[in-house]
This record gives C-alpha cells, sequence and structure tokens, in this order.
C-alpha cells in the first residue's frame, strides 16, 4: 500500500486546541523523520511509492457554492408535503431542529479535521476516530446513503423532464441523463462550483416562480390569497407522521462531500463560516419553499411541489415549463458531486490515488506531502503540477523501479475514470428499479441520514473529545425517531 506521510516543521512544539485531548495520537504529530521509521515494510529495495498531496485550490466563494449546492437539492421540493404531514405546529419546529442538529454534528467532522489536515473525506474522518473497525461499518452506510441520495436526484430527473417534455419516458430521460452528465464526472471541485452556481440559480429561479404564482392566482389550488386547507396538527395518520423526520433530514445530508471540499480549500480554517453561512441560506430557503407550498396546495401538495406548479391553472405555461425546467436542471448539477466521495473512497481502498516513486534512504520531499498540522494552510503550497513533476534522480534508484511504477501509475490514471463511469452506470440503473421520489426521500432520511449525518459524528466526535450528557440525548431521540420513520416509510 502506498505510504502517506506528512510534516510540518515549527508547528508540533507550539499547537494549541481547546479540542485536543492530552493522548492525542502522537503518530499524528510527530516528526517527519520518525514517521518515516515506522514505514520500514512499506519500502521496497528501489524505494517506496508515497502518495501525492494535492494542495486546495478552491476559495471561499467556489467552496461555498458547492455546498449550497449540496444542501439545497432534492429534499427541497419535499419540504411541503412533509410540513403537510406533521401540521403547522410539529412541521417547522422540526424542520429548525433538524438544521441545528445536523450543523453541530458537521462542526464535529470539522473538529476533527483540524486534528489532521491529512483527512480527506468522510470515511476518513470516522476512520481516524473510530479506528478500521468503525471505518469499515461506516463505509458500508456512506456507500449507502450517497447513493439513495444520487438516485433520488436522477428519479426527480427522469420526473420533471417527462412533465415538461413528454418526448421520452421517465427512464429514458434518465439514460439521456448519464450522457449529459458524464463529462462533469471529471471536472475538478473548483470547476464543478460552477455547476453548483447553476443549480443555485435554478432553486432561486424556481422559489421566485413558485411566490410569484402564489400572489397572483387568485384561486385556490395554486393561491396564497385564497390559501388551500391546511392542518394545524396532524391529520393524516401516524405513517405520514412517522416520514416527516426523514423527509426534512434528507435535505441537510451535506456531510458526505463537505470534508472533500473542506481539503480542497486554499484556507480550511474558514469552513466553520462557510458551513454557518450554507446552513443559514439552506434553511431560509426549506422554510420558504415548505410555507409557501403547504398554503397554495394544502394537504393536496404532492411529494414534489413542482409538479403541482406545472398543474396550477391560469398560470402561464411557459412560466410552470420554466419551473419544471429549472428542477430537471438542479440533479443534473449535484450528481458529480455525489459521485465524488464515493469515488475518493474507492481509490483509497484500491490504493489507485497518484504516487511518486521515493529512493530508498532519500527523504521525502515536503511538496509532495499534506500538512497534518490542525492551524496549517494550503496557501503556501506548491500547486499539483510541481508536485507530479518531481523525478527520483536517477542515480539513486533503479530504472526498472521506475519503469515498473510509471506503468502502475498509467494504469490507475486509466481505472479512475472507468471508476467514476461505473458508478454513474450504477445509479442510473438503481433509479430505474427505483420507487417513487417521496419514498426514496424518506427511506433515505429516516434509516441512513440519522446514522450517517447524526450518530455517528456524535460518536466519533466523543471517542476524541470525550461524551455529554447532551451527545447521549441527541443519539437516543434521534435514533427512536429514525426508527419510526423507516418502519413508517415500508408501511407507506
Amino acid at each position: 500500500m502506498p505510504t502517506e506521510v506528512s510534516f510540518a516543521p515549527g508547528t508540533i512544539a507550539n499547537e494549541r486546541t481547546p479540542l485536543v485531548k492530552n493522548n492525542a495520537d502522537p503518530a499524528v504529530y510527530a516528526p517527519a523523520q520518525d514517521i518515516l521509521e515506522d514505514f520500514g515494510d512499506e519500502e521496497g529495495d528501489d524505494g517506496r511509492e508515497v502518495v501525492i498531496w494535492k494542495p486546495g485550490k478552491s476559495g471561499f466563494g467556489a467552496t461555498l457554492l458547492n455546498v449550497l449546492g449540496d444542501l439545497i437539492g432534492t429534499g427541497l421540493l419535499a419540504a411541503p408535503i412533509a410540513i403537510a404531514h406533521a401540521g403547522w405546529v410539529i412541521g417547522p419546529l422540526f424542520l429548525l431542529i433538524i438544521c441545528l442538529v445536523t450543523l453541530f454534528t458537521l462542526k464535529i467532522l470539522i473538529r476533527i479535521i483540524e486534528k489532521d489536515r491529512r483527512l480527506r473525506n468522510f470515511t476518513d474522518v470516522i476512520g481516524y476516530a473510530l479506528g478500521g473497525r468503525g471505518e469499515s461499518l461506516v463505509s458500508v452506510l456512506f456507500v449507502i446513503e450517497i447513493g439513495a441520495w444520487i438516485i433520488a436526484l436522477i428519479v426527480l430527473y427522469g420526473d420533471s423532464l417527462e412533465a415538461v417534455w413528454p418526448i421520452f419516458t421517465s427512464d429514458q430521460w434518465k439514460v439521456v441523463g448519464l450522457v449529459v452528465v458524464i463529462p462533469t464526472l471529471f471536472l475538478p471541485l473548483r470547476l464543478l462550483s460552477y455547476s453548483s452556481a447553476v443549480g443555485v440559480l435554478s432553486t432561486v429561479s424556481l422559489i421566485a416562480i413558485l411566490i410569484f404564482t402564489g400572489i397572483t392566482t387568485p384561486h385556490t389550488p395554486g393561491s396564497i390569497r385564497e390559501p388551500a386547507h391546511t392542518d394545524l396538527w396532524p391529520a393524516h395518520g401516524w405513517v405520514k407522521l412517522g416520514m416527516v423526520f426523514g423527509l426534512l433530514i434528507a435535505g441537510f445530508g451535506g456531510h458526505g462531500l463537505i470534508p472533500n471540499l473542506i481539503h480542497d480549500m486554499k484556507n480550511p480554517k474558514q469552513a466553520d463560516r462557510v458551513c454557518e453561512i450554507a446552513y443559514g441560506i439552506a434553511a431560509g430557503v426549506y422554510f420558504i419553499v415548505a410555507v409557501f407550498g403547504y398554503l397554495m396546495y394544502g394537504t393536496n401538495v404532492s411529494d414534489e411541489v413542482s409538479k403541482d406548479l406545472a398543474r396550477t391553472p391560469g398560470v402561464s405555461p411557459w412560466l410552470n415549463q420554466f419551473a419544471v425546467w429549472m428542477v430537471a436542471i438542479n440533479p443534473l448539477t449535484k450528481i458529480a458531486l455525489g459521485v465524488r466521495p464515493l469515488a475518493d473512497m474507492i481509490f483509497g481502498y484500491f490504493d489507485l490515488h497518484k504516487t511518486i516513486l521515493v529512493p530508498q534512504g532519500a527523504p521525502t520531499p515536503r511538496y509532495i506531502t499534506r500538512p497534518s498540522s490542525p492551524s496549517g494552510s494550503y496557501e503556501n503550497a506548491e500547486d499539483e503540477e510541481s508536485s507530479a513533476a518531481y523525478i527520483p534522480d536517477p542515480a539513486t534508484s533503479h530504472i526498472a523501479a521506475e519503469t515498473r511504477h510509471d506503468k502502475n501509475e498509467r494504469f490507475k490514471a486509466f481505472v479512475r475514470p472507468c471508476v467514476r463511469l461505473g458508478l454513474a452506470f450504477l445509479f442510473v440503473l438503481g433509479a430505474l428499479i427505483m420507487p417513487s421520489f417521496e419514498t426514496v426521500m424518506s427511506l433515505l432520511g429516516s434509516a441512513f441520514a440519522v446514522a450517517t449525518m447524526i450518530v455517528i459524528p456524535i460518536w466519533a466526535g466523543a471517542s476524541v473529545f470525550g461524551w455529554t450528557w447532551y451527545d447521549w440525548t441527541i443519539i437516543i431521540v434521534s435514533s427512536v425517531i429514525g426508527l419510526l420513520g423507516t418502519i413508517a416509510t415500508f408501511l407507506r
């Protein structure tokens, strides 16, 4: 397995953070030479392979757009039906609590990342805190959750385009969407921020159309001047009430991707602020859509409010079609973001990350490793091209070893795109056999999001920083609600 080493001279002795326990892993903060000695088994006669550190290139704005693109998506359209199932009292309260709790658990992940900047994805973070067994368990849940989220995106895309442009069936549109999204699978995160910006603009357009329709439509359905029938308390049975938590929490499922985004930041110390702003914007957007959608269509609101917009009488057909087009475009801007952390996890598991060959006995150059200092910044790092250009001195390494290494790197460069393509094909296949959008979203939230977004981050944080009474409270309450929601989804 390729070696990953890192050091940051001058920061080891003076590091201070109130969240780091005294018994923190000394290997993380050990001097570079001590770390290199630990990898004797990995070093062959001709040298050792070292994973190249790719310095972050995404600025504050690009990262914010990607986080917003991750948060504001599939769950947005299901927000009105969640409020309809719960009523005016419980629904908005659930939305507020879910937003605060998921932001709290995301900050736990950020605190863990600050202990070791080498952590590049969600499973790395959990593995650092819980060890190998915990990482293996989380990896399975993580794959299922992210996979279900991407499938929900594809289902939403196919349903929306079938409604606005019925030249193909929903399933046929899903296949067309695969062709459209393939080029975005290979873009770096800083360029995917432009795709996220398109997704955010489409969301803003949808909200504007929803509000405009509600104001200009004189009579129900589709009017806030003459609101549809709504309920103060749950009035549709316990099964539908049980689905509410899953429908709402699925919209705040950014935990799987955000560690990748932080790893790609120029200044990862800004991650806290990015997430706070993104969650504030996302909560406001979800609240507006939930309230307007429920007022306009009442208890008859569908699992995708865009369907109701398309059927609203008296509104310009062009405006309705534009709204549905915005809904259809939005999922396509997120699929590449969803595939990224899964592909990165597979690359790490099968040693597919780019490496260089360091000659036996030679020190590892600093510019090809990742900083481990909690206060470390990527701003002064050499860029990726400089790192990749490092070539060992032929006088100190065997030409045959270099040849084998180069051949291996060419093979990995071929396999990495194939992995991304394979994941995309699998998710489209899943979307072709998956049931309704509401069922997918509720199951995603109740069964998986509660585990990966609440229980596991708190468990990981407690393993590093210690347990508190509110950690236990949040885990117990959310687990019970998640279990009830999962049962309700299957009964539904």
